[in-house]
């Protein structure tokens, strides 16, 4: 038998019993507060929640970060006139809506459609995302049943703002994009 053989074979020998992944079929039926699950996920991730209702959206924008600075907004109708990517490299504040919201880790889902400019979500020190409430599903699973995937150029989950622990074990917020994430979470 070869060295090779007796790692193997010594590997295999310590490798633990093999656990049974858990049934959750039955949670789906269950009766559970999305909005709650979600709110406690994006906290985790250091995202911020903001409840209210869509009629308050612009104080609430207004209160989420002082008007100084730049501030950029996917939402709006009027067009920035931005043709280059790195002319975001100064915005404040950039403000988007999701698609959709997952309880179960606290991402949102934002197609480029929604987004309108890509490098804005990346390049903005702050970012704030709009999502209704009625839009959050349980967990990754059925948010890929919902979401379509071919039907856009681009599209991505976020959760939290940018962090990392890569260098020496320390923390890093917005190491590589914002460096806050404020979600506001509304009923109609």
């Amino acid at each position: 038998m070869s060295s090779r053989d007796v790692i193997l074979a010594a590997v295999r020998a310590a490798r633990p019993p093999a656990v049974a992944r858990p049934d959750v079929s039955m949670l789906r039926g269950a009766t559970v507060d999305l909005a709650a699950n979600f709110t406690a996920a994006c906290v985790v991730a250091a995202a911020e929640v903001v409840t209210s209702v869509r009629a308050d959206l612009d104080s609430l924008i207004a209160a989420a970060y002082a008007a100084n600075g730049r501030q950029v907004s996917a939402m709006s109708t009027t067009s920035e006139g931005v043709t280059r990517p790195h002319s975001f490299s100064d915005t404040d504040v950039f403000v988007c809506e999701a698609v959709i919201g997952v309880a179960e880790n606290g991402a949102v889902w934002l197609p480029l459609s929604r987004l309108r400019y890509r490098a804005a979500l990346f390049l903005a020190t702050n970012v704030i995302v709009v999502l209704d409430r009625a839009r959050i599903v349980n967990d990754m699973h059925e948010a890929y049943r919902v979401v379509n995937v071919a039907e856009e150029e681009f599209g991505v989950f976020v959760s939290g703002p940018s962090k990392t622990a890569d260098i020496e074990q320390a923390l890093v917020i917005g190491a590589h994009g914002a460096k806050s994430l404020t979600i506001l979470l509304l009923d109609e």
